[in-house]
Order: C-alpha cells, then structure tokens, then sequence
C-alpha cells in the first residue's frame, strides 16, 4: 500500500487493505453480488451474470483506449476495479484500484493493484493526481451519481483523461421485478445525448471519443420476433459472418444494437 496517495487516513485495515468507507445495505448488496459471482467464476471458471464473449469484447474495446492514452509509468486509477481484469494488461502504470467488494478487492491485490475499499463519494485519493481514471460498468449502479462524477473528476491531474464504460439503451424492466434477487443493481440507462449533457454541460469534461461495443451479444436494431429471438438471431449471425472481416463489420454496425459505449473525455485547464 503507497499511503501518500491518500488525503486521510482509514478508518481500519482488513486483510492489508484500507478501509475508507461504512458498510450499509448498499454495499452489502454489491458484496453478496460480488460472491455470488466468485462462487461460480471459482467453482466453474465462469461469470454468471454475463458470457465471457461478450466480457473479453467489452474489456477489450477499453484496454485499447487505456493503452492509446497511457504511457509507461502513469498513474491509473480503475473506479470499480472488481476483480483487476483490466489493470492486470498493463503492469507498466502505477495502478490503484477502488471497490465496495472486499472479495473483489483480495483478488485485484493480488494481481499487483494498489487496492482500498470505498465508496465513490468517499473517494479517499489526494486531489490531481491521476493521469487517468477509467470507470467501466459502474456508473450505472451508483446512488448519486453526480456526487460520484464529481469526485472522480477531483482526482484526475488537469488535462487528465477519464474513460467511461456504461451500458446503452438498456431495457431496465426487469430489475423491478420482485423475484430479482438483488435491491440494487442497474438504476439508469444511458445514450449518446444524455451522456454528453452530463460530462459536457453538466461536469464541463471535453468529450474526446465515443465507441460501441457489445455487439456479439447484442440484438437486432429492427425488431421481428420476442427480444430473446432476436439476440440469439444477433449472436447466430454475429459468428456466421465473423470469418469474413468486411461483411461480419457491415453487419454488426449496421444491423445490431450495442449492448455498451465506451467514452473518452479530458479535464480541462481550469
């Protein structure tokens, strides 16, 4: 643990991790998510909520951003760094890594990463001093999440880049389903105009690139049958075509609706 990183001391140490935060009902939610995960992902190699595709697909469209912004020895911060998956591909940047799953965290740190439990709104980091902050799959799950964006955006260096991985267009009906095992989960969807009021208007963040990704388990733009149909249509002709580069990209941009964005933005000079 590098302790000048900090802006306070935490409140304990579990396990050589600091703690920064409080449990509550939110955190033990995203705690009994997190075993659950590992359980099976220990058990069967496998993640239960999502296919491994449609992971390494994902995480590989923001490792190519993450690697096309950094160089040797800059500081990174992972915002959700869950198990490590990202930052354990560069072990040239000095990396930190921040999570409310204690069980998540024992597994980062032990692919190197510099780990600490928090909230986002707790963030405990010193102001200005990342190069980069990514944040992928969690500002969906967040209870506030301007609160949360302004905090992360506090840590970054001026001009530093913050890349962003959230879901687009998702159908949230069925996490209000009252047989849905867990109280939270993904609270709001996101699109290209919302996202570009909130870090443009809103965190006065320049908006760098966008990309999608997540199309190998996505569905098709045009509606013909029941959603379920139409994915395992999407993903039959996403590997029909993917043999053959040209036509599987025509197909799936023109044809598929990405299940995820990715977004690249800077801190401005203040």
């Amino acid at each position: 643990m590098n302790p000048d990183i900090y802006s306070r001391k935490p409140l304990k140490n579990i396990n050589g991790i600091p703690v920064f935060s409080k449990q509550d009902r939110y955190t033990q939610n995203y705690e009994k998510i997190s075993e659950d995960h590992l359980q099976v992902f220990l058990n069967e190699g496998r993640n239960p909520f999502m296919k491994e595709d449609h992971i390494v697909e994902c995480e590989t469209s923001t490792e190519d951003l993450v690697r096309k912004y950094t160089k040797t020895n800059d500081i990174i911060l992972d915002v959700g760094v869950g198990m490590g998956r990202i930052l354990s591909k560069f072990p040239e940047l000095k990396r930190y890594g921040l999570d409310i799953s204690f069980k998540y965290l024992e597994y980062a740190q032990k692919q190197g990463i510099d780990v600490c439990y928090s909230r986002i709104e707790d963030m405990p980091y010193k102001l200005d001093i990342f190069d980069l902050v990514v944040c992928t799959d969690v500002l969906e799950h967040v209870l506030d999440l301007s609160a949360s964006l302004a905090k992360i955006i506090s840590v970054m260096k001026s001009e530093g880049i913050l890349i962003i991985r959230v879901p687009y267009k998702e159908d949230l009906e069925h996490y209000l389903d009252p047989t849905y095992p867990y109280q939270y989960v993904h609270l709001r969807n996101f699109d290209e105009n919302n996202l570009r009021l909130l870090f443009e208007r809103v965190h006065n963040l320049a908006w760098v690139e966008s990309s999608f990704t997540g199309y190998t388990r996505g569905y098709l733009k045009f509606r013909f049958f029941s959603k379920k149909i139409d994915r395992l249509l999407s993903y039959a002709f996403c590997n029909l075509f993917k043999f053959y580069k040209p036509l599987y990209n025509f197909v799936k941009i023109k044809l598929h609706q990405p299940l995820e964005i990715n977004v690249v933005l800077r801190k401005k000079i203040l």
